[in-house]
């Protein structure tokens, strides 16, 4: 990895951080310059503007996401544990990446964030998932295309960060069911 590479990661990992903490309309060039250790020039060289900054955290947030699920889904062979690794990642990964109180921070600014981070995020379930879908009782019937079942997921995890379960494996259950899995089918396949 170069050096400016670096320091482009180094610039939206510490942003992304100002965020979660403060919410963006707190968010200053210069006090992220200083988190992330370099020099207002170098910043401005990558990020010109506080927008050019959100529009690349929002990407930034992409990547993070698809690098998560595809470690969360790789780690296992087969399609029942895969589709199931993915479920979990996605009942989590609101919580772990984004932080619980980011709507209380800026609630406009999380909404937008989640919205615009839907469709990104579907396309690398389908992506990253394939044929897995199949053990989806609707796509497997045709009822349901893989992007539908990816979006019903997705949107399920959203509705949990936003209105959270207190018992996330309640939730996870649910979702396992009607993706077709069973604690046995899971098990019962080797990962």
């Amino acid at each position: 990895m170069n050096a400016s590479r670096t320091s482009g990661e180094l610039i939206l990992a510490a942003a992304r951080r100002a965020i979660l903490e403060r919410g963006p309309g707190s968010l200053t060039l210069s006090a992220v310059a200083a988190a992330a250790g370099v020099s207002r020039p170098t910043l401005y060289r990558w990020f010109p503007t506080k927008e050019d900054l959100l529009g690349a955290i929002a990407d930034y947030e992409t990547r993070l996401f698809d690098l998560g699920l595809r470690a969360a889904v790789e780690a296992h062979r087969s399609p029942a544990r895969r589709l199931d690794a993915a479920l979990r990642y996605l009942v989590t990964y609101l919580d772990d990446s984004l932080g619980a109180d980011s709507i209380g921070l800026d609630p406009a600014f999380a909404l937008r964030s989640l919205a615009e981070g839907l469709e990104p995020q579907v396309h690398a379930l389908v992506r990253l998932l394939g044929d897995d879908f199949a053990q989806v009782p609707a796509v497997r019937a045709g009822g349901l295309s893989r992007e539908q079942a990816a979006e019903v997921f997705i949107r399920l995890a959203y509705s949990h960060y936003l209105v959270p379960h207190p018992e996330p494996e309640v939730l996870l259950a649910s979702m396992r069911s009607f993706a077709g899995l069973t604690r046995r089918s899971t098990r019962r396949v080797a990962g």
